[in-house]
């Protein structure tokens, strides 16, 4: 059996667990992000149940544990929260740009002013209605009726006047992966 045979499928779980992880960086997640994740997933679980055969068990468990390891770091929302205290000092650049923008490894539908705070709203969403974050002035509070919403957003603190929210579809959660929830949605 060539080592290509053998390896393609675990270094792809691999490929798929960086773009998983990529699609949930920001509350709500990205849509386009976390369907290629699941079509890798998919294709790598296939050539991996192909190859099996000649594999010593280590070998045969990297998958699997790869695939496990990711989903639970994906579903618990840390990479979001981890990696936010990173962008919280570039995303006041993107204060003025009503057309979105992008910051890092965040990407904006919207940014807007709404009753003190100032709204980034997450581009291409997947698991919510509506999602991203905001930045109030000191001692403002985020509206629970954030911007033109049928339902109220869910806040996080994140500290120094910053939260993460949801208009969530299904359950409170704001940070991480449900794969129950992913869907298209309109741009705000």
């Amino acid at each position: 059996m060539s080592r290509a045979r053998t390896w393609w499928p675990i270094v792809l779980s691999l490929v798929a667990a960086v773009v998983l992880l990529y699609g949930v960086v920001l509350p709500g997640g990205y849509l386009t992000w976390l369907r290629v994740a699941m079509v890798l997933w998919v294709v790598a679980a296939v050539g991996w149940l192909v190859s099996l055969d000649g594999r010593s068990w280590p070998v045969r468990l990297v998958l699997p544990v790869v695939s496990v390891v990711t989903m639970v770091v994906a579903c618990s929302g840390t990479v979001g929260r981890v990696l936010f205290p990173l962008h919280r000092s570039g995303l006041a650049q993107l204060a003025t740009s009503p057309l979105g923008g992008s910051h890092g490894l965040y990407r904006f539908a919207s940014v807007w002013s709404h009753g003190g705070c100032i709204a980034y709203v997450t581009k291409d969403s997947g698991i919510s209605h509506f999602s991203g974050l905001v930045q109030c002035s000191p001692g403002v509070q985020p509206s629970p009726r954030l911007g033109d919403t049928a339902r109220e957003a869910v806040f996080e603190p994140l500290g120094d006047d910053w939260y993460a929210f949801i208009v969530p579809r299904s359950g409170p959660q704001i940070w991480g992966f449900n794969p129950f929830a992913v869907g298209a949605t309109a741009e705000a």
